[in-house]
């Protein structure tokens, strides 16, 4: 091949990574932007927006979406941490320049002491530290996730498939777990309503799943496939309540 042709070759594919890295990061910025407003929205709205943008099942999802579409294994981790951590900056970054809510408490004469800001700032610090980590753990997993859903054999798309589809709702399921099975009491508007919410969680995941391991027009296993999504649903659920613990401590 001449060189001319080898440089334009060359030239097409960083022009092609650049547009591929500039689309990560719009689709990081955008989720980070729709979580912050979401708080914003009146409680009416939020309790429909919030488990569309801000919720662990929002997230998951996108770091799955985006390791699928990613060129490899390797790649659809290193995108999928990439858009969760971009998206956590840009949330707490929101709260921290723009709504302020770290502020929430500190009397108008306290605003210029040390003591409240920095509890402020260290309660935002603990949180965004917090959700990096987790968006470490949680891009690598989808993001690998989503690559075997589109790239691996039969069975190993038909494993990846059901543990996507039970760890993604566990906010969801734990909730219903909450609710259906540890309340012992009666069951009024306040937890119809968060049953709703849940139900919207583990439909986005359902559909999402679904609509991947469609699109990859390749044999699966199904009895593979439930048989995992119903012990990862297990295993989803109790994760999901070892981040709650550990959300209510900060």
């Amino acid at each position: 091949m001449p060189s001319g042709q080898l440089i334009d070759v060359a030239a097409a594919n960083r022009a092609a990574f650049r547009r591929t890295a500039l689309l990560y990061a719009l689709a990081g910025d955008t989720l980070g932007v729709a979580a912050f407003v979401a708080d914003l929205v009146p409680p009416v709205v939020a309790q429909i927006v919030t488990p569309l943008v801000s919720s662990g099942t929002a997230w998951g999802l996108v770091a799955l979406v985006v390791g699928y579409l990613a060129w490899s294994y390797r790649s659809a981790a290193v995108v999928g941490v990439a858009v969760l951590a971009l998206s956590t900056v840009t949330y707490y970054a929101l709260i921290l320049f723009v709504s302020r809510r770290w502020t929430a408490g500190i009397q108008s004469w306290d605003v210029d002491s040390t003591g409240p800001v920095l509890a402020g700032l260290g309660s935002v610090a603990r949180a965004m530290a917090f959700w990096l980590v987790a968006s470490v753990g949680a891009g690598v997993v989808m993001g690998r996730l989503g690559q075997a859903v589109r790239r691996g054999t039969a069975r190993l798309a038909s494993v990846a498939s059901g543990v996507a589809m039970g760890f993604l709702p566990g906010e969801g399921t734990y909730e219903i777990f909450q609710i259906v099975v540890l309340w012992g009491g009666p069951v009024n508007a306040l937890h119809w309503s968060r049953l709703l919410l849940a139900g919207m969680q583990v439909s986005m995941a359902v559909v999402v799943v679904s609509v991947l391991t469609w699109r990859r027009r390749r044999d699966v296993s199904w009895w593979v496939f439930v048989v995992t999504a119903a012990a990862s649903v297990v295993a989803g659920t109790t994760l999901w309540h070892v981040v709650d613990s550990v959300r209510m401590v900060m």
